[in-house]
Order: C-alpha cells, then structure tokens, then sequence
C-alpha cells in the first residue's frame, strides 16, 4: 500500500540538497521585496526553518547524530506545508530533491516517534471525535443544508457535494454557500451530500504527519462518495481538493471503482463548466468600490491541487555525475493546479482581475495551514501580513482568494484600506439560472 516514504527511504533525496538556497525565493522575483517564497524562513530568519534547513535536520535524524529537541520540533512546526520550496527547487533540480516530499516524511517520522507539538495532539484528538480540528459537534456539520432541496444518497444523484470543515461549521458563510447550492438546483442538478457523515477529509492530519489517521480519514469519506453512486464529486474546500488530488494518491485512496472512476472538482472548476455549458449566467458584481480586484492564489487550490501520480523517483547519473530523472515528464512542478477557474468566474463577474507578484504556482502562503495558526500564530500573522503587503503594490484594494481558510485568516489582518472577500460571497451575489432562450 503506497505510503509516506520514511526518512530511510527518503535518504538520497536529503543528500541532494545542494544548501543553494533557492527554495527560500520564488522564481524570476520581480522584485526584492516580494521575492520570498517561504513564510516560515521569514518568521524564523534561520536556515533550519528553511526547507533546505529541514532537510539537513531530517538528514541528521535519519543518522542519528541528532535528537528530536523542543528547538528542532519548533522549527519544523513553523512550516505551513504549501510547497514553495517544492516549486523553487524544481527550477533548479527537477524530481532529483523534491522537498515537499521529503517534509512529509520527516513530520511522519516526529509523530511516530512522539516528538510533535501539544496543539497538534489536540488537533488530531479533535478530527477523531468530531471530524474537524476545532472540536465543533459532529451534528453541526450539515447545518448548511438545512432547508435545502438535496437528495438522499439513496435517492440518486448525479453531483456530491462535499463542503469541507472550515465553511460547514462557519454559520456566517451559510447564506452564501445556500444561495450557491440553490442556483445549482435551478440549473437542474441532482445533487447530494453526506452531512453529518461527511468528516475529515485527511488533509490536516497528512500535513501533520499523522498519516495512519490520515488514510482511515480519507477512506471513511471515499467509501461513502463510492457508496453514494455520484459520478462527480465537487468540494468547496481547497484543502480537500489537494488532498483528493495529491494526497489520497500517495495513501492507496480512489473514489469510486476502476470501471466506474469519481471525477473531482472544485466548485469553481464546476460552476466554470455550467456557465459555459448555458446551465447557469453570472451578472456583474462590479461597482464604484469593487471594480478592480487581486486574486490570492490558494497552496492547497493551487499548486498543491496539481495530481499527483506513481512514478519512478530512481535517478540516473549522466555524463559522469549529473543525475537524470526517470519519470517520463515534469512531475509536480505546480502548474497544473487550479488557477485559471477563479480568474475566469471573476471576469465574468465584470472584475478586473490584477495579478500579485506572487501568483500561480509561485504564490505566497497566507500563513494558516500547516497547523501554523494555532503552533506559531505569530508566524501564520506575519505571513498574512506579508501577503497583504503585496496587494498596496496593485491598484487594486480588494483581495479575492477561493479558499475560505484563507479569506478567514488574511479578512483577520486586514487594515482599514483594504479588504479581503471570499469568491464564494461573490458567486453568491452572482449566479443565476441562465435565461431561457426565446
């Protein structure tokens, strides 16, 4: 069963970091002070918070010349998992370094052998009991769908609709989120959901190295969308939608069967498609005050949704030392995430869309994920803050991201000449059945 590879296995790739540095920068910067491409190096200012850091601390590990100290344990818990080392070495090094992966093992290894922090302990006890880490009541979860006309799963339906934690338990959200789903009825779907069953989808417990509760999660919810008949599965959740995407892979995970497969989607990836499809129409949102607007790409929407597939990770060596990749193309490099679904449903919005420096597979975190919010909140503020720095260098006033954890957490250090919106509230004021034609 594919798993997160251990430190021992992950032995060659530790050593061939070169400590060049490159994964603390995005590619091409277009200028010094949004060069950065690490939250973590930012708030640490010390190369073991790094991913290159990391990887010499995970490659001393392996050895055992070093121990797993408070020191060591605060460093790695300062990363936010978003993959930009990932990207930014893969410019230099393609698959032959691939730290993402290698940080994935070394989180596994800290929580095998019981070196993690407290807050992660309670985070995971959280997702056991409740299905999420803010130990909300399980009877919560399907709060959203009150009212709504939603199938039963025994019903028959052609679209799940899974909604992730972070907006299911957000009552503030819930009218946007209905207004969303009820446009999708207009449009003649038939759509289910799982609703109290619906639970954690894995990715917090992945990113934490928790990875045996990680794929109990992750098979609980696959064996119910199997279960359910759907052949379309769409998530308003970015975090799930790379887990679908990159995680559940790596853990053995598939929804559905081998002759009837589960297409996933994000739910503006799906919307994108009914609009184009004359299912559904979009009106213009655009007004004195919002007119043009910077979109915040997501990690887990963008470059960490990118699929993720078996492949020879076994290097050879060319011309007397160079190593030479096996895989039969660029794995992984971020560019096939969800990026251009959001931009597309904005200017059909009638939003100008400006883009950050930082943008696409090269976007900066927000600060929130990783289990950062609650182990180091000065580290998750310092990242919001550097982030909305990047938007006074735009015309624009109004962030826009796709992810509800991060429209959370940047809305929260938002100062008074900007705000920050979430494109669910845009969709919400938006979407409407598309007009018969005469």
């Amino acid at each position: 069963m594919p798993a997160t590879p251990s430190l021992d296995e992950r032995r060659d790739f530790l050593h061939r970091c070169t400590r060049c540095s490159q994964c603390k920068f995005v590619p091409s910067p277009k200028s010094q002070r949004h060069a950065s491409a690490c939250p973590s190096i930012d708030f640490g200012q010390y190369h073991a918070f790094s991913g290159g850091g990391q990887l010499i601390m995970a490659a001393a590990l392996q050895e055992g010349r070093v121990e797993a100290t408070p020191a060591l344990v605060d460093a790695v818990s300062a990363c936010t998992m978003c993959g930009g080392c990932d990207v930014s070495c893969k410019v230099n090094f393609a698959e032959t370094v691939e730290p993402l992966d290698s940080l994935y093992a070394l989180r596994a290894h800290l929580a095998r052998e019981g070196h993690v922090p407290p807050a992660w302990r309670t985070a995971l006890e959280r997702l056991r009991h409740s299905g999420n880490a803010a130990g909300h009541p399980r009877a919560d979860r399907s709060r959203w769908a009150d009212g709504l006309p939603l199938r039963r799963r025994d019903e028959g339906a052609d679209v799940l609709l899974h909604v992730g934690s972070t907006l299911a338990h957000d009552t503030a959200r819930h009218a946007a989120l209905r207004a969303v789903v009820h446009a999708l009825g207009h449009a003649g779907l038939r759509a289910t959901h799982l609703g109290q069953d619906e639970g954690s989808s894995g990715s917090l417990a992945f990113d934490l190295g928790f990875v045996d509760d990680a794929r109990a999660f992750a098979q609980k919810l696959a064996d119910a969308v199997t279960a359910s008949g759907v052949a379309t599965l769409v998530t308003f959740s970015a975090p799930a939608l790379a887990a679908f995407r990159g995680v559940y892979p790596r853990l053995g995970v598939s929804f559905g069967t081998p002759a009837r497969p589960v297409r996933v989607l994000h739910i503006t990836e799906y919307v994108q498609e009914l609009v184009e499809a004359g299912r559904l129409a979009l009106q213009p949102v655009a007004s004195p005050t919002l007119g043009t607007v910077a979109y915040h790409d997501a990690c887990r929407l963008g470059r960490l949704s990118e699929p993720w597939q078996p492949h020879d990770t076994a290097l050879d060596r060319a011309m007397g030392g160079l190593y030479t990749s096996r895989a039969p193309e660029a794995l992984r490099f971020g560019h096939g995430g969800c990026y251009e679904a959001p931009r597309a449903l904005l200017r059909a919005m009638g939003l100008q869309v400006h883009e950050l420096e930082r943008h696409h597979e090269a976007s900066y975190c927000c600060g929130a994920c990783g289990g950062v919010r609650d182990t180091q909140p000065e580290a998750a503020a310092l990242a919001a803050r550097h982030r909305l720095a990047e938007l006074q260098d735009t015309p624009a006033r109004t962030l826009v991201s796709a992810c509800s954890g991060c429209s959370r957490h940047l809305g929260d250090h938002t100062g008074a000449d900007a705000q920050v919106l979430d494109l669910l509230d845009l969709l919400a004021r938006a979407v409407q059945p598309a007009p018969v034609p005469a």
